[in-house]
This record gives C-alpha cells, sequence and structure tokens, in this order.
C-alpha cells in the first residue's frame, strides 16, 4: 500500500475516532449540568476541555479558546434544553464549530477528505455514509439543531458514527487499509481514555455516584461497569476498569492490544519501532501492581498518554515517511494538539 494512502486511512480512522468520543463526551456532560449550578456547569466544562485537549490558545489573534470563552459572561440565562447558556454555546462549538480543531465538523470534514482520495480502496456504502454524514453537519441548520435539543442532535450524530463503524466492520477487507484505519483508531481512543481518566480522576471520591456516572457515560462504559465491578463509585475501580478491562473495547488495555495486533500483521520482517513501543507499554499496562500505581496514579497517565503518543509518532515515523501529500492530517493539525 503507498505511504501516502495508508497515512490517509491512518488519520481517517483517528478523525473518526474523535468526533465519536468527542459527542460521547459533550452529551454526557450536559447531561450532568441540567439540574447543576451555573459554577458547577461551568465547571464540569472546563473539565470536558481539559479531557479534549482544547485549553491551547487559539491561532489567531485575540481569539479565544473553548475554556476562555466559558468565563466571558456570567450563565444568568437558560436554554430552553435547560442548559446554561454560556454553557450551551460551549457545547455548540465543540460540535459545530470547523474553526476548532478536534470539533465533530472538523473531524469528520477531515475524515471525509482522506477517504475521498481514497475512493477506489474503501467500500462505496463507507463513501455514501461518510459523505451524508458531512452534508447533514454543513447543513445551515445544523447549529440550530445542536442548540434547540443538544440531546437528539448528538444522539444523532453517536448513531451516525457507529453506522459508519458498522460498514467498516462488515464491508471492508481485512488488509493493510483496513489495519491502519483500525490502528489509528484504537491509538486515539487509547488517548481520550487517558485524558478522560486524568481529568475526572480527582472529581471522585467514592461519594458521589453522579460523579461515576458522568465519567463512565462519557466512554459508554456505565452498563458495562456496573455488571462488572457491581457499581462501585470508588475512583480507584473506575480508573482500574477503564485501564485495565480484558472484555471492555474502550480500555486502554484493550485498545494497545489490538494496536500491537495490527502493527505486528503489517511488520514485514522483525520487531519494527512502533511495534516495540506498544508492547513495552500494553506489557507494562497488563503486569502493572494497580494498587501500587494507584498511590500516583496522576504520574502515571501522563507517562501512559505520552507512551501512546510517541507510538502513534513511531507508526508515522516507519510506515509514512515517504508520503508525498500530508497536509490534511497530522502534519497539519493533530487531533487534541496546538496548532
Amino acid at each position: 500500500m503507498l505511504a501516502r494512502h495508508a497515512e490517509d486511512m491512518f488519520w481517517a480512522g483517528r478523525y473518526l475516532e474523535r468526533a465519536e468520543d468527542t459527542a460521547r463526551m459533550v452529551r454526557a456532560t450536559l447531561l450532568s449540568t441540567v439540574a447543576e449550578s451555573p459554577a458547577q456547569a461551568l465547571h464540569r466544562m472546563h473539565d470536558l476541555t481539559r479531557t479534549l485537549r482544547l485549553e491551547a490558545p487559539a491561532p489567531a489573534e485575540g481569539a479565544q479558546t473553548i475554556a476562555e470563552s466559558l468565563t466571558s459572561s456570567p450563565p444568568m440565562l437558560r436554554s430552553q434544553a435547560g442548559l446554561d447558556i454560556d454553557v450551551q454555546a460551549a457545547a455548540t462549538r465543540l460540535v459545530c464549530s470547523s474553526a476548532v480543531a478536534g470539533s465533530v465538523v472538523f473531524c469528520i470534514g477531515r475524515a471525509r477528505e482522506n477517504f475521498r482520495s481514497l475512493r477506489d480502496q474503501i467500500p462505496s456504502e463507507l463513501w455514501e455514509e461518510i459523505n451524508r454524514f458531512h452534508l447533514q453537519l454543513g447543513h445551515a441548520d445544523f447549529p440550530g439543531a445542536m442548540e434547540q435539543d443538544p440531546f437528539r442532535t448528538l444522539d444523532s450524530i453517536r448513531v451516525s458514527c457507529q453506522t459508519l463503524n458498522g460498514v467498516l466492520s462488515t464491508s471492508m477487507a481485512r488488509g493493510e487499509a483496513y489495519r491502519f484505519l483500525a490502528l489509528g483508531q484504537n491509538l486515539e481512543r487509547s488517548l481520550m481514555t487517558c485524558r478522560l481518566i486524568q481529568a475526572r480522576y480527582p472529581e471522585m471520591d467514592g461519594s458521589s455516584y453522579d460523579e461515576m456516572a458522568l465519567t463512565l457515560r462519557s466512554v459508554s462504559a456505565l452498563e458495562a461497569y456496573q455488571r462488572t465491578m457491581h457499581s462501585s463509585p470508588l475512583a480507584s475501580d473506575v480508573a482500574r476498569f477503564l485501564l485495565l478491562s480484558d472484555a471492555f473495547p474502550r480500555s486502554v488495555l484493550f485498545c494497545l492490544r489490538l494496536s500491537e495486533s495490527h502493527v505486528g500483521s503489517m511488520a514485514a520482517n522483525g520487531q519494527p519501532p512502533p511495534l516495540r513501543r506498544l508492547g513495552q507499554l500494553r506489557s507494562g499496562l497488563e503486569f502493572a501492581d494497580f494498587d501500587e500505581m494507584a498511590t500516583d496514579l496522576p504520574t502515571h497517565l501522563r507517562a501512559l498518554e505520552t507512551g501512546v503518543r510517541e507510538a502513534a509518532d513511531l507508526v508515522g515515523d516507519h510506515f509514512f515517511r515517504n508520503a508525498e501529500a500530508f497536509t490534511l492530517h497530522s502534519q497539519a493539525v493533530k487531533p487534541g494538539a496546538p496548532s
């Protein structure tokens, strides 16, 4: 497979995952703020922007970040959805603004552009679905729909993302193209789960079911967690599940195992650097003493996130370095990183 095509596929997977994760987290956060005070709602949105890594200054002079805009005026009014106006506006920007590198609209637009260059290598159903989704998000009424009924709109986005994943899983041959796309998805998913635990862990002291539920709903893990951990509200149990679960597909360990498997399948011979780094991360997490990790979990999470980013960079160095065109994705704007 040509390096530039492999890179397009890898970053299409990352953008698709980023869009779905953002929609899930925005919905869970908005749901948690409906019955809270304005100050609590703002705090929730700040946690969300930290998780999505959208705190860096915008490139345009004088522009505000999402986090800065939350404090620009007091949220005294309520929207029709029962949300504070500023919180609703911030959520709308995270979903609808093409100027926010990491918004749902931004990520789906980038994924579509990558798939457009790969029309001869992807199922026609996939192109039709990503094109339909892109047109839906670009409709003039879409921001208004997000403001009027954010929960229905976010549910629609989630369903569209799941439809795309369904098309991929049932229609795409398990060749290199699929493996690069799945690798991008799983690396991005592991990063988002790491960031979520980092942002939410200090908020969970074991005394509030709501804090636990918000964290788990952000990655659609509440029901799976309840069946596995018997609804324990302890922060350490939530972190253990999201990091180490063998069966939950959004746990960090689960994603690292899949990523290692995809890279191993594409390695021509030996153990290339990305495979070695993924193996180190996977084995370090798989055989770690979690009780020992929990004594300084933030430090371990930062190291783990850094390691996954390094593995993603090594994938680029090893597989894509000779790519001819790369302005559409990683070298232009990395999801969750400053421009």
